[in-house]
Parts: structure tokens; C-alpha cells; sequence
């Protein structure tokens, strides 16, 4: 079975208007994964929601029903690509396959017939395995931080700062519920922090797409949303997709974290807390906190690799924050000291066949929504400005000394 399925995406709400407020609603209520849709996807949807809820064991798989995504159906599973303009066989692959570990090689066979070029983005190392076999190159992308949450907690020195967001939250009499069901009136909520968290980050800054799924405000089917609470207004929240083995949600991946609140401690992490155990006394086994890009990359010789994309991708780690908040996502990320019991990393890899690997990391940035030209441009405009006035404004304090 096969078939190829897209629309454009966005999660965009103009304004708050009850006509907008509508249209929005009743365009994400049509997702595959919205819990009103239920009832009526077609088949090859629901092949897909069972094969996930069967294989989805990725923390990404999930992310494999967000809108803009076409597919790649096969008796064995299934995968969710975007297609780039070069080729009708160049794509960029979301992670991997949603189907048994034991059929992956058999359906990446199937595939490659169907998309000769496809460049594969956060890939686990079975995966990257199964390529490289086949002449694909693999490079480190960065590293996932896993909280294993059944052995989790905060005990040590060493986890001081997540203790901090604990008793701030307490202290500050913060309330985190579980949002039961969505309305209007949490929808618009939501939306003012995310509008709040952008107005917040860096001019030419930009959201990570693709890998990190676009926020749906109306109710999904086993993704769960928690919010923090004080003095009655909703101040941050935090949402978590599920991850499946055999038919059972085992774990989630937090996937949007966001306040608008500022204090001394992590109002986001303090919703984590919350949430970790809860999700403890539920029994579910992981937590997933997503990807650090390029951080940590250190490619050896176990893969055939391009030491030209290694080189890159540690540059822009160190060098082009500007693109994306790279280093102070996996700092954030170690506050949970993945190097101790309860918390582990794992590396996560992206893999292309083609010899112009950097010409092609140039089309993965666009997918993720990175425009490294035009945010390189701005930033040097504004690094230029600053140079500027701190020029002026030192030539201003000298005149100022030297006056009689």
C-alpha cells in the first residue's frame, strides 16, 4: 500500500477574533491526530495511527502526523518526508521508519526504490547502521537527553538548579495542572505565551521546525499539555507527545516549552518536575527532552562520514547561535545530568547519499526553518549597529571628559 499525502502547515492565529479563533480550531481539528478527527480519517490514516501506535516508539514518531508532511506507505509501515524542488526522488526523511525493528532494512529497501535521494534527519544508530551498509555517509547531529523516568530524581549536589525551579515554584505558589480538555479560553491563553515567548527571543532568531512539531491547540489524541497557574492566569506550559510500544503509551518527548513568566528559577522545568512525577506514578518507563543540535558531535571513524559537515556543525555550535539558540538548548538540557543514574544521552545521526553534503545541509535548513544567509545578514546588521553606537556613545563620553 502507498500513497503521498501533503498540505501546507502552520500554526499561525492573525489575531484573536472569534472568526479566526474558529478557523483555526477547524483547521487542526482536521489533523490526523486531533481527537475530533477521530472518526473520520481515511484508511491510509488509519494505517498510519495503528502502525504508530504499534512501532512508535521514536520520540519523533509522533511528529510524523504534524501537518505539510507527505508519506511513504508501505505493507511494512510507514515514513514522513518533505519534498525538496531538486528531484522528485530528493526528500528530507523525518527519523525513522514507523515499523518492527526486524522489517526496517526490508522497508528502507522498498523506499530507496521510490526516493533515489532522500537525506535522513534524526536517525538512531540502528538506522544509520542500515545506511551506511547501503553507501550512504552518517554524521553526528547532536545528542537526545533521556530521563529514564522510573529511576529519575533530584537528589545531589549536582541537580541544585533543578531543586531551585522546585522550591521557586512552591515558594511562589505556582499551581501545575494537567489541561484536561481544551476551550477557547485556554486556547487564547496558550497562544499569548507563545506570542509573549517570541517577542522574547533574539531579532532573526528563528523556531526549529520539522524536528520540533508545531503547537496544536485543540485536543489530541494521547498528547497530554500542562500548564502552570499563578494568581489565577496561566503563566507557562509544557507539551508532551506520546511514544508507543505494542499498542501502550511508554513515555512522551516534551515538545513545546514555554513562559512568559520571569523569575529567578525555570518556570518550564518546574512543569517537567511536576509532570515526572506523574508520569512515575503512572508507570510510564521514558521522557524524552528532545535534540541538542550539533552539540557534543565527534565523529569517529565507525561510519563513513563527511569531515567537511563535522567541521560545520561544530562551527556553528560554537560560532552561529544566532541561527538557533544551539548552546543554551544543551545547557539547559544537562541541568538534568544525563551523566548520572536516571538520565542518559543517546547520539542521533543524519544521513545523504549525495558528494555535496553542504550544498544539501542547505535545503535541511529551510525544512528546520533556519535561513542561514539572511539570519547571518541580520545579525551582522546588528552587530554592526551595536559597534555603531558604542562607538558613538564612547566618542560622546570623551568629549564629555575633555569639556571645559
Amino acid at each position: 500500500m502507498r500513497d503521498s499525502k501533503g498540505d501546507s502547515s502552520s500554526d499561525a492565529l492573525p489575531n484573536r477574533s472569534g472568526n479566526d479563533l474558529e478557523s483555526l480550531k477547524a483547521k487542526q481539528e482536521a489533523l490526523p491526530s486531533a481527537v475530533a478527527h477521530a472518526g473520520q480519517q481515511t484508511a491510509t490514516q488509519g494505517f498510519r495511527m495503528e502502525q504508530l501506535h504499534i512501532h512508535g516508539s521514536g520520540s519523533l514518531a509522533y511528529s510524523a502526523l504534524q501537518e505539510g508532511l507527505k508519506y511513504f506507505n508501505h505493507e511494512l509501515g510507514f515514513v514522513a518526508f518533505k519534498q525538496l524542488d531538486d528531484a522528485p526522488g530528493s526528500v528530507v526523511v523525518l527519523s525513522d521508519p514507523i515499523c518492527s525493528k526486524e522489517n526496517r532494512k526490508a522497508f528502507l529497501e522498498a523506499f530507496l526504490k521510490a526516493k533515489n535521494d532522500p537525506i535522513f534527519l534524526h536517525i538512531t544508530h540502528e538506522t544509520a547502521e542500515l545506511l551506511n551498509e547501503k553507501g550512504f555517509s552518517v554524521n553526528e547531529l547532536g545528542v537526545e537527553t533521556f530521563i529514564e523516568l522510573q529511576d529519575f530524581n533530584l537528589v545531589g549536589n549536582k541537580k541544585q538548579q533543578l531543586r531551585n525551579a522546585r522550591n521557586g515554584g512552591k515558594n511562589d505558589r505556582l499551581q501545575v495542572v494537567e489541561v484536561e480538555q481544551m476551550n477557547d479560553e485556554m486556547l487564547n491563553a496558550l497562544k499569548k505565551i507563545s506570542d509573549d515567548w517570541m517577542q522574547e527571543k533574539v531579532a532573526g532568531a528563528s523556531e526549529m521546525r520539522f524536528i520540533v512539531r508545531p503547537m496544536v491547540y485543540v485536543d489530541e489524541v494521547d498528547v497530554r499539555k500542562f500548564v502552570a497557574i499563578k494568581d489565577g492566569e496561566i503563566v507557562g506550559f509544557v507539551v508532551f507527545d506520546p511514544m508507543y510500544e505494542e499498542g501502550k503509551v511508554i513515555g512522551y518527548i516534551a515538545n513545546q516549552l514555554r513562559s512568559n513568566l520571569n523569575r529567578t528559577y525555570s518556570v518550564v522545568d518546574y512543569i517537567v518536575i511536576e509532570a515526572i512525577e506523574k508520569f512515575k506514578s503512572e508507570g510510564k518507563r521514558l521522557l524524552s527532552l528532545g535534540l541538542s543540535p550539533f552539540a557534543k558531535v565527534g565523529d569517529s571513524n565507525e561510519f563513513r562520514h563527511s569531515k567537511l559537515l563535522t567541521a560545520h556543525f561544530k562551527y556553528a555550535y560554537e560560532k552561529a547561535n544566532f541561527l538557533y539558540n544551539f548552546k543554551n538548548l544543551a545547557r539547559h538540557k544537562s541541568l538534568y545530568r544525563p551523566e548520572l543514574p536516571g538520565a542518559r544521552e543517546e547520539k542521533v545521526y543524519c544521513s545523504m547519499k549525495t558528494r555535496f553534503l553542504l550544498v544539501r545541509m542547505i535545503d535541511v535548513y529551510h525544512v528546520l526553518g533556519l535561513h542561514p544567509f539572511r539570519q547571518t545578514i541580520s545579525h551582522l546588521k546588528s552587530q554592526f549597529s551595536s559597534w555603531l553606537k558604542s562607538k558613538f556613545e564612547s566618542q560622546k563620553a570623551e568629549c564629555s571628559d575633555t569639556a571645559p
